[in-house]
């Protein structure tokens, strides 16, 4: 089982191309600056392609989302999305587990 991650130690340093902002507000109706607070706090690393790729289960706003990240010299967010209902599950029996 995954272990919360802690807040990103540079949460105020999150990166993203414009273009894949403006793409996934299109497509799922979040924009990346409305989700970046989440990173404040504690969340759910999930490694994908390697420890620079992964995703984030993260809370805003009572909203579980998955956001698709990479760590280049800051986070960069690449494509953000409600989480699933099996993400869900993950995130908050993760976040129980560390109590």
């Amino acid at each position: 089982m995954k272990v919360p991650f802690p807040a990103e130690p540079h949460h105020g340093n999150i990166d993203w191309d414009e273009k894949d902002n403006e793409r996934n507000r299109r497509k799922y109706g979040i924009a990346f600056e409305d989700i970046q607070s989440g990173f404040a706090r504690p969340h759910v690393r999930l490694e994908l392609n390697g420890p620079q790729d992964f995703m984030s289960l993260i809370e805003v706003q009572g909203i579980v989302f998955e956001a698709r990240c990479r760590f280049d010299l800051h986070l960069i967010t690449f494509a953000v999305d409600v989480a699933t209902h099996d993400a869900k599950t993950t995130f908050y029996k993760t976040l129980s587990q560390s109590d």
